[in-house]
């Protein structure tokens, strides 16, 4: 940018050293993700540095290393590199203790992954895979960041391989790998992939997965490239893919540059549709959908002159849908299914046409027992499951249930629970819910696992099982007491508690402690749920029954105390980069920092305003007044408005109690807060620091009230 002031020499040099100090550090960081002058000097440096390297440098005295850079007894041995990459990390040790001002590992990079040596320049880290052999791959990690002084670190990669029968609900593969310290910021590991990966992601983390450097959340990527350097058709659809799942935000981006490479793909036309903003949207809807139908006619055209694959016609089909071309989508959708009948977006197309037929659940169970047995697709199996619950038919059910079982594809924790809470509320599936329960409790949840998504920490994947697990023993509880097993039911609910520290379970538990005949452990319980400062938007003690208490002030004050010390267990402690940016409403830029004024702040992050439940404003607006006597604001970003077609109600019905959205255009805050999901809460303290992150507004809510000192009281 030609108004972009240059970071100067001495500072480069500093910060390629690592001894920059904080924030001014970050600063640069920030700054050469976007200046190419500070870039191509940063380059130049790294490029010095590979000459240094090739010049003998007297040996240092032993133990000298050491003394400096202690290494733990204990660390892994150091997965040994190939040829030249060992000689290469000899080398640069001696660079470091010669402490010039080209210590490679202190230059900021950011990698777009290619099987070679190569490295793009704008960040504190990079990864390099070399290509040693077909599948086997080494890879080098480079940092500035606190990781740098580890013994050792870990990468985790999900890759895709193109399969004849599917695409969309392709489960990644997945590796872990162990990454051995070379030098202080300096790691290295090897890890092989399956012949025709096309696509891969990685992110680097501490051993205790609290800590994952990702490239400021996009992930390090490889992109399998044709002969000129261009990215696959195969590779670039997977990235899309990959995208929509791990960073949501950036899809837009991606499928843009997929379609300046491939213009005619219909693939990649009908991902824009979906992802992005519509053909019609703006003031040139009129004129964009026109342009859009043409564009439908020329790939029609195209298509039926060749061979087209599944995808083609799959997404021939869906671009012709979205653009109300109902004559072309049938056409499409029956080629599909007829031509190639096992693939997965055939099997697609026969359950949406299940479901809208007007067979009975019956019929339409039969239907989706055929397309099961014709493609065994995991979407096919949820659908199955649940008409199954709804025809109460047991052994249908149990049928469908190891369907659904067999395949992690597009499952998680919570919607295990989902479907466990349908079964139970049916009785007669009653004991296939238990059984399936005790399941999903057998063993801990698995961070390590390819469950935890690659920017998601262990902290945040543990409290979200931890969440499902708790509503699991409150459903085991409840079937426990329909079959009259008191004693397990009791365990179930204490369990359950234990877990989630949500009043509603609290509740549960002292009613069904009141019923056995312990009243004081009733009234306990029935104390934290009133201690809670949270304002419900529905009462979590019932009125009028008699088996209800009040609590003494005595017990209030140690269910208080019990609050407090339980959030406080909980407690994140992040530095968060107030210089990220954003814009206010009337599209002035200012940095995070501006807007909180070093405040305690409740941060409410989404990817479009209305991804935002009703019921999250409701419960905001409840508890305005308790945020106000704590000293806390709070703050909605998004990372862009509402589509002009979607009527945002939001913005309208609470004009007077809400803040206005900022924007997180360019996904600063996201980064800086570490989001990964949709919709999200963050707590930063009156230090800059992140004490809260997760999915729980009522859980951000408590925390910010106790950091604000605010009493832990009953609100009535």
């Amino acid at each position: 940018m030609e108004s972009c002031t240059h970071i100067d020499d001495q500072t480069l040099n500093r910060f390629a050293d690592g001894v920059l100090p904080e924030p001014s550090a970050t600063a640069v960081r920030l700054h050469l993700r976007s200046c190419e002058v500070c870039r191509r000097e940063v380059r130049l440096i790294r490029e010095l540095s590979a000459a240094l390297r090739a010049v003998p440098t007297p040996k240092p005295p032993d133990g000298l290393f050491e003394e400096i850079f202690p290494v733990e007894t204990e660390s892994a041995a150091p997965i040994p590199l190939v040829g030249a990459q060992a000689q290469s990390v000899a080398f640069s040790r001696r660079l470091v203790l010669s402490g010039g001002a080209f210590l490679i590992a202190g230059i900021a990079a950011v990698l777009v992954l290619t099987l070679g040596p190569e490295r793009a320049m704008a960040g504190a880290s990079t990864l390099r895979f070399h290509h040693e052999e077909p599948g086997a791959l080494t890879l080098q990690y480079e940092t500035v960041s606190p990781l740098a002084a580890e013994p050792g670190l870990r990468a985790r990669l999900r890759y895709w391989v193109p399969d004849s029968l599917r695409f969309a609900q392709t489960e990644p593969g997945y590796r872990v790998v162990e990454l051995a310290r070379e030098e202080p910021g300096v790691f290295s590991g090897a890890v092989s992939l399956p012949p025709g990966t096309v696509y891969a992601v990685a992110a680097v983390e501490h051993l205790d997965g609290n800590y994952i450097d990702s490239d400021f959340g996009r992930a390090w990527e490889y992109i399998e490239t044709d002969s000129q350097g261009r990215a696959t058709l195969d590779a670039r659809l997977y990235q899309v893919l990959a995208t929509a799942r791990l960073n949501p935000q950036r899809v837009v981006e991606t499928i843009e540059r997929g379609l300046s490479e491939y213009p005619e793909r219909p693939e990649l036309w009908a991902a824009l549709l979906l992802y992005g903003d519509g053909a019609t949207s703006g003031g040139q809807g009129e004129t964009m959908l026109n342009a859009a139908l043409r564009r439908l006619e020329r790939m029609d055209a195209t298509a039926r002159q060749g061979d087209s694959g599944p995808g083609e016609m799959h997404a021939l089909s869906l671009y012709a849908r979205l653009l109300g071309r109902e004559d072309l989508e049938v056409y499409w959708r029956s080629e599909l299914t007829a031509v190639h009948p096992r693939h997965e977006y055939a099997s697609q197309a026969r359950l949406e046409s299940i479901l809208l037929s007007p067979m009975s659940r019956a019929e339409k169970l039969d239907a989706l027992d055929r397309s099961w047995r014709l493609a065994p697709m995991p979407s096919v199996a949820q659908v199955g499951l649940q008409l199954a619950q709804e025809v109460a038919d047991p052994a249908l059910t149990g049928v469908w249930l190891d369907r659904y079982a067999a395949n992690r594809v597009f499952r998680d924790s919570r919607l295990d629970v989902e479907v466990t809470e349908r079964m139970a509320e049916v009785p007669v599936l009653g004991m296939i819910a238990e059984e399936w329960i005790l399941q999903q409790l057998s063993g801990p949840p698995d961070w390590l696992g390819s469950d935890r998504p690659l920017t998601g920490t262990r902290a945040n994947f543990e409290t979200e099982a931890s969440e499902s697990l708790a509503r699991l023993h409150v459903v085991l509880g409840w079937l426990r007491v329909a079959r009259r097993d008191r004693a397990g039911a009791l365990d179930a609910f204490e369990r359950a508690a234990e877990l989630s520290w949500d009043p509603r379970v609290f509740v549960e538990l002292a009613r069904f402690h009141a019923e056995a005949g312990s009243s004081t452990r009733a009234a306990q319980l029935l104390a934290l749920a009133q201690a809670d400062p949270v304002i419900p938007l529905e009462p979590h003690v019932p009125e009028a029954e008699s088996w209800v208490t009040v609590p003494t002030e005595a017990r209030l004050a140690v269910a208080r105390e019990a609050w407090r010390e339980h959030l406080t267990s909980s407690l994140l402690d992040e530095r968060v980069n107030g210089s990220a940016t954003l814009e206010n409403a009337s599209g002035e830029e200012t940095t995070l920092r501006e807007v909180t004024e070093g405040g305690l702040t409740l941060v409410i992050q989404s990817l479009q305003p209305s991804f935002i439940p009703a019921e999250n404003f409701d419960l905001l607006r409840a508890n305005a007044a308790n945020l106000e006597a704590a000293g806390a604001r709070a703050l909605l970003v998004t990372a862009e408005p509402d589509p002009p077609n979607n009527t945002q109600t939001i913005a309208v019905d609470r004009a007077d109690s809400m803040p206005s959205f900022l924007h997180d255009s360019r996904s600063e805050v996201w980064e800086a807060l570490g989001a990964w999901r949709e919709v999200q809460f963050f707590v930063v303290d009156r230090g800059g620091t992140l004490r809260y992150r997760g999915e729980a507004l009522a859980t951000a809510l408590r925390i910010t009230l106790m950091l604000g000192d605010h009493s832990l009281a009953s609100p009535g």
